[in-house]
Order: structure tokens, then C-alpha cells, then sequence
């Protein structure tokens, strides 16, 4: 581990620790907290999370407000996740008495997000518990206190998660593997390979990689990790990615890439959401295009923007602008209402004044 992350990483340890204690103690469980729109990193790193708490004794859950992405369920970790709003024994019993397990949740945990509105259904819970932990790398974050690792500068969620592990490892004595089990470093692998590109973008590091090996030696499957995550696709996937790339629309001497995607499409090709993933990257990739956008309608009617560029463009602050976030290069927003081709119309202005 490198100095830079040591005085983070030792205080989240510490912190997690004195979470573990006070829950069994006052036999608590604790709830782990991502974002919506769920990705790599967040699952990875709220799933690295649960398994260090769940290898000491607690009763821990990831609290997630949607169901797991199709490309993603080859983690095995589900048993993981706590849904409030799904149908099944957990969801029944917090509704009705506000507990899980026949426990009261003592603690929260949030990975990759601090931002409760960000949240989906489960912002609510997680303002109501005390204490809080986060750990987030979004340089968007500008609240600080000793319960918070922010670090913008942090490949990913997901490495800082790792280093966590590091520390308590130090602290405890226990082993690596008995405080992150094989899925789970799988899925803290992931999330690092999500938020790296596969280890091309500029956030990657030589820390980074040595943080990937130790995860491939405790079980983590980097040719699995990429196939799923990157390469494999069903047949209705293939052909909507075609489809929205074909109706990219370009502007402003091609420096923006801009693609729309109605829920009609979805339909159509009888694919999910996570159909267009590949896409914005697709699009940002293209000679001379600085800034690429997906926009895709969801079945509930909400409008998700994903948001790439690659030299100067601020993606995390134009994110802002319409209620997202993210990082400079990567972010993405969501608007709850609105006509799709009319919310285009506003970005095609928004961005003319930037680019």
C-alpha cells in the first residue's frame, strides 16, 4: 500500500471496527449503502464491505434499491443484498417492525456514494441510521470529518475498500482471505476493473495493479471479470447497442456524440437497460469526439444520462446540472420526469457553451 492512502485507510479500518464491536455488543446489524444505477464499483466495493463485517460475526446486508444487473450476476453474491422494496422475508420484516434478522440496524456503511438522494429507495434508511460511515472517491464530496475517506484521486471505490481490508488484516490478525471471501474479492476486482477500463484509463496506477493481483489471489478471475463486464452479450443486447450507435447524432465539428435511446427500443429488442453500456465509451472513442452522451428512458419513465469525455470537458460538473455527479471524465445523471428528445434538446444548448 502507498503512504497516500495509509492515514485513510488505517481511520476507515478503525472506524469499522468500532462499528463491529458496538453492533455485537448491542446485537445490531448493520446496513452497506451504493447508488443507484448501480455499477462495478459500487457493487464491488459495498460487497467487500459486507464480507469483512459478515467475517466478524455481524449481521450485515447490502442495501440495494434495484435488482442486480443481468452482467453482473456471475459474481454469486446476491446473498448479499438486502432489497427493501422487494418481495421476500427481509423486505416484509423491515417494512413491518424495522428490523432485519430480528435485529435493529446499529450502523451504516456507504461505498461509492455519500449522497442519500443518490440512493434510489434506500436514501431514506440510511439517513435514519447513526453512525455513518462513507467511503467514496468522488471528488464532487465536500464534506469531511473522521468518519469519511474521500479521495478523488483513488482508482475506484473499490481499491480503497482493499486497502481497508489491509488495514484491519494489520489490526486484527486475521488473514486476507478469511475477511474477504472468493466472491467477494471478485467483486472488489470488478469494481476496480469498472472504474479503470480494464486498467487503461489515467486513474491507473501501479498501486492499482499490485491491489488487482492480490485480489486475483484470493479468488478474484480477471479473464471472467472482463468477459462479463465488457465482452459478453445476448443476441437482443447485440442488436440494440447497433441501433443506438447508428442513430448517434454529432455536433459542434463532431467534438459531441450524442445518442438517444427510448424505452420503445428496449421493447423493440426485448433487452434491459444495461443494453446500452457499451455505448458511451463507444462513442467517446471515435476520432475527434471530446464528449459523448447516451441518453436512455426507462420503463418507470426515467431519463438516464450517461456522460464520457476525454481531454477538458468536466462530465461531474455537468452532471450536477441536472441533479447527477460522478468524476471529470465519467459521470451520469437521472431525471426523474421529463420527454426524453426535449431533455437532448437542452443538452445540445448546455453543452454549446462549454465545448
Amino acid at each position: 500500500m502507498r503512504e497516500r492512502y495509509k492515514e485513510g485507510s488505517l481511520r476507515s479500518a478503525k472506524n469499522l471496527l468500532s462499528i463491529i464491536e458496538k453492533t455485537k455488543t448491542n446485537d445490531e446489524a448493520v446496513l452497506v449503502f451504493l447508488h443507484r444505477s448501480v455499477d462495478g464499483d459500487c457493487i464491488g466495493s459495498a460487497s467487500g464491505i459486507c464480507s469483512i463485517l459478515r467475517s466478524f460475526g455481524v449481521d450485515a446486508y447490502v442495501a440495494i434499491p434495484e435488482q442486480l444487473p443481468e452482467n453482473m450476476k456471475f459474481l454469486g453474491i446476491e446473498d448479499l443484498f438486502f432489497h427493501p422494496d422487494g418481495d421476500n422475508h427481509l423486505a416484509e420484516e423491515f417494512t413491518t417492525s424495522g428490523t432485519l434478522a430480528g435485529k435493529k440496524i446499529g450502523a451504516a456503511v456507504s461505498c461509492d456514494i455519500s449522497d442519500s438522494s443518490r440512493m434510489g429507495s434506500c436514501g431514506v434508511i440510511f439517513d435514519s441510521v447513526e453512525p455513518k460511515i462513507i467511503i467514496d472517491h468522488h471528488a464532487s464530496v465536500t464534506a469531511r470529518s473522521d468518519n469519511l475517506w474521500i479521495d478523488p484521486d483513488a482508482s475506484s471505490a473499490s481499491e480503497m475498500v482493499f486497502y481497508v481490508a489491509q488495514q484491519i488484516t494489520e489490526l486484527t490478525g486475521k488473514a486476507m482471505k478469511d475477511i474477504l471471501k472468493p466472491n467477494a474479492a471478485k467483486a472488489v476486482l470488478s469494481g476496480i476493473v469498472t472504474d479503470t477500463g480494464r486498467f487503461t484509463f489515467k486513474n491507473t496506477r501501479p498501486e492499482t495493479l499490485e491491489a488487482a493481483g492480490l485480489l486475483i489471489e484470493l479468488g478474484g478471475d480477471i479473464s471472467e471479470v472482463c468477459y462479463n463486464l465488457f465482452d459478453r452479450k445476448t443476441k437482443q443486447k447485440f442488436l440494440l447497442s447497433a441501433e443506438a450507435r447508428s442513430e448517434t447524432q454529432f455536433y459542434y465539428d463532431d467534438k459531441f456524440a450524442m445518442t438517444v435511446v427510448p424505452y420503445d427500443l428496449f421493447k423493440r429488442f426485448n433487452a434491459g437497460p444495461d443494453g446500452v453500456d457499451d455505448v458511451v465509451s463507444a462513442m467517446r472513442d471515435i476520432d475527434g469526439v471530446e464528449l459523448a452522451i447516451v441518453l436512455r428512458e426507462l420503463e418507470t419513465g426515467e431519463i438516464r444520462g450517461n456522460v464520457r469525455s476525454q481531454e477538458y470537458f468536466d462530465c461531474s460538473k455537468f452532471a450536477e446540472g441536472f441533479g447527477g455527479g460522478g468524476h471529470v471524465r465519467a459521470a451520469g445523471f437521472t431525471v426523474k420526469n421529463g420527454n426524453i428528445y426535449e431533455i437532448a434538446g437542452e443538452i445540445v444548448k448546455r453543452v454549446r457553451d462549454i465545448i
